[in-house]
């Protein structure tokens, strides 16, 4: 193998893996969410059930590694 066809042998090794990251994460947080949800409505008051869909859920990208830039 030539010098260039392994650079972009490696290149495309890493490019796949930042992808399959990507959905690993995305699929935590979707997850994480609903689980958070489902838990929130075993425990809301009758009438309270909405609040479970609208809460801040924004711990589950910290357990899911998924950091978001600061601006």
């Amino acid at each position: 193998m030539t010098r260039s066809t392994k650079l972009m042998t490696v290149c495309a090794f890493v490019f796949g893996l930042s992808f399959a990251s990507a959905a690993f994460a995305r699929d935590c947080v979707t997850e994480c969410k609903r689980a958070a949800i489902a838990q929130c409505l075993l425990l809301a008051a009758e009438g309270e059930a909405e609040a479970c869909y609208t809460a801040d859920y924004s711990y589950c990208r910290v357990a899911c590694g998924v950091n978001l830039p600061h601006g």
